[in-house]
């Protein structure tokens, strides 16, 4: 059992180094041993948890990808208006990703990846928003003339930009600040 800990504990060590590493340098430039330094542990040890670079950038995104889920569910709890729903999830994943530098690096990672198409971060948060836009039609919440799509656009124009922000030390209240006056400004546009 205290193995296990132990293996444990350097894994989740050797994922938060390779996330610093990575919204630091990006991940073209992270290198196994830059992360086993920032872990403070052997190129060894990295190679124990993880085949290579990519597998690192599986975790993260992997990590990413979960935290995006546990935020989209928690957000849409309680029978939630849609509309609502969408303000509290952005809200909370500009937080998320002010102060969590893995789930940070995992979005990175996720563009990184991309290689000029669209990050599978970004189509799993375009699918969540389609659907609470769709739901706020449904529910007569939505004004008939708001074209979703133009609205999802606007919104990851805006998530983008709080992921670039977010690599900024001390961000979290100047992102919070942007996000409620981008609905400020949105949110009257939506409502019918």
């Amino acid at each position: 059992m205290v193995r296990q800990q132990r293996a444990t504990q350097s894994r989740d060590a050797i994922v938060r180094a390779a996330a610093h590493v990575i919204d630091r340098y990006g991940l073209k430039a992270a290198t196994i041993s830059k992360v086993s330094a920032e872990a403070g542990l052997s190129k060894g040890a990295v190679y124990f948890h993880f085949a290579d670079k990519d597998a690192l950038a599986d975790a993260l995104e992997s990590e990413a990808a979960r935290a995006l889920d546990e935020l989209a569910a928690l957000c849409t709890g309680d029978h939630r208006p849609a509309l609502t729903a969408m303000v509290e999830t952005t809200r909370e994943l500009a937080i998320l990703l002010s102060r969590d530098v893995v789930i940070r690096a995992g979005f990175q990672v996720s563009c990184d990846r991309a290689e000029g198409g669209v990050p599978v971060l970004r189509q799993r948060l375009t699918a969540f928003l389609l659907g609470l836009l769709e739901d706020a039609r449904r529910d007569g919440s939505l004004a008939p003339s708001v074209a979703v799509e133009d609205v999802v656009t606007a919104i990851l124009a805006v998530t983008v930009g709080v992921q670039v922000l977010s690599r900024q030390p001390d961000t979290a209240t100047e992102i919070s600040g942007i996000l409620d006056r981008f609905w400020r400004a949105m949110l009257p546009q939506l409502i019918h």
